[in-house]
């Protein structure tokens, strides 16, 4: 798992040089200094680069260590465990390899390039271990937004449940003192929160075996078509779960988020809703909002039907954000709400990820046919409510 922290850190330490770059080349292009804000994104951008690349440097080191007493324990006969996760039945699944991505979209479905020949599992390629995540420059998911915490039995913890602590209080009562004065007491309460990982499952239709041979893209298609289900229904969890049953506990059944109620129109609730964060000291890393709301802001006209787009030439990319937020559409949000949030503030908890499994067994054996099931095991976690805002959109 060193390989993958390695060139994770490298990835991350990458994405935040070419993220600053991008904000200079934007400025020098259009023949300006850099705003206040894109200074202080400028900085912070550098800043984590730097970090990164201190944690890639570290990483590397563990990387030699583990190879040396791998080499030691095969010499003694007993080899070190391979870090690709292979278990009966098949592969293990994993995370997304590519950095921007966050959530896998490539199943494999095949193994070492043979088309599986009876029941069993294929996972998708080894997952990148990571507690937190590098937002992309143009986030597409609500999924991409969200640090990732493997639960495996060489991580946080073995089995269904895990644990978090959550932040319920946060008074900050910082003061000058004078000399001798007693200090006083801020109170940032926190709680443990115990809960389990679920599984998150669907089947194919059979279909018959020659269709997997006389069409070599089916199987891949079939694959890749379910995975994207697994993910849409994860995020309608995160969004929506209430916490019963085989549910997950999402945002909108999370107690402390911040409630903000429609004022005026659109804009100015999310503005509002803006200002409830910051004044906590929350900075909103995405506004995430139903395709029709984000339609609705496109639309919007500075003078009735015919006047200039109020959020930006429609040719461009320049109502990519609002008040330098970003904008991330996810249908798992309600028409007519929006999400405002510093979504480092969560993590999705994996501890299997999407793993597609064929059964040819049973009545498929007799009708020849095949069977596809992909699931995945996955928890939930928000960490700080206060740092995410569910803003009314309507009157």
């Amino acid at each position: 798992m060193n390989t993958n922290r390695l060139e994770m850190f490298r990835t991350k330490a990458s994405d935040e040089a070419q993220a600053a770059r991008v904000i200079a080349e934007r400025a020098a292009a259009e023949g300006r200094d850099l705003t206040a804000a894109e200074k202080t994104d400028f900085d912070a951008r550098m800043t984590k680069a730097r970090d990164y690349l201190e944690q890639a440097k570290s990483a590397k080191a563990d990387q030699d260590i583990l190879a040396q007493a791998r080499t030691l324990a095969a010499e003694v006969g007993e080899p070190a465990e391979s870090g690709a996760g292979y278990r009966r039945g098949g592969r293990s699944s994993g995370w997304a390899k590519d950095a921007a991505a966050r959530v896998s979209r490539a199943l494999v479905m095949n193994v070492d390039g043979q088309k599986s020949l009876v029941t069993g599992t294929i996972g998708v390629p080894v997952p990148i271990a990571t507690e937190v995540v590098t937002m992309s420059a143009a986030p597409r998911s609500l999924l991409e937004l969200l640090p990732v915490r493997p639960l495996t039995s060489d991580g946080f913890s073995t089995g269904n449940s895990f644990t978090f602590l959550r932040q319920t209080v946060r008074t900050n009562n910082a003061a000058p003192v004078a000399d001798g004065a007693l200090k006083p007491t801020s109170v940032f309460s926190v709680e443990e929160v115990e809960d389990k990982v679920r599984v998150i499952a669907h089947l194919s239709e059979p279909v018959p075996e020659r269709w997997l041979a006389d069409y070599a893209a089916l199987e891949q298609f079939l694959g890749s078509e379910m995975e994207a289900g697994i993910q849409d229904a994860l995020q309608n969890q995160i969004v929506n779960g209430d916490g019963t049953g085989e549910n997950l506990t999402g945002i909108l059944s999370t107690s402390g988020v911040v409630g903000q109620a429609f004022a005026t129109d659109r804009l100015t609730s999310i503005r509002k809703a803006l200002t409830q964060l910051q004044a906590t000291g929350v900075t909103p890393t995405a506004l995430v909002l139903n395709p029709t709301d984000l339609e609705a802001l496109d639309l919007l006209r500075a003078d009735g039907a015919t006047g200039m787009f109020l959020l930006g030439d429609p040719a461009g990319d320049s109502a990519a954000n609002i008040w330098s937020v970003p904008r991330v559409p996810s249908n798992a949000v309600a028409a007519g709400t929006a999400l405002l949030a510093d979504w480092t503030q969560a993590e999705i908890v994996i501890r299997e990820d999407a793993t597609l499994a064929l059964d040819r067994s049973g009545e498929n054996f007799t009708k020849n046919l095949v069977t596809m099931r992909v699931e995945g095991r996955f928890g939930f976690a928000v960490k700080r409510p206060g740092s995410f805002a569910v803003v009314d959109l309507a009157a």
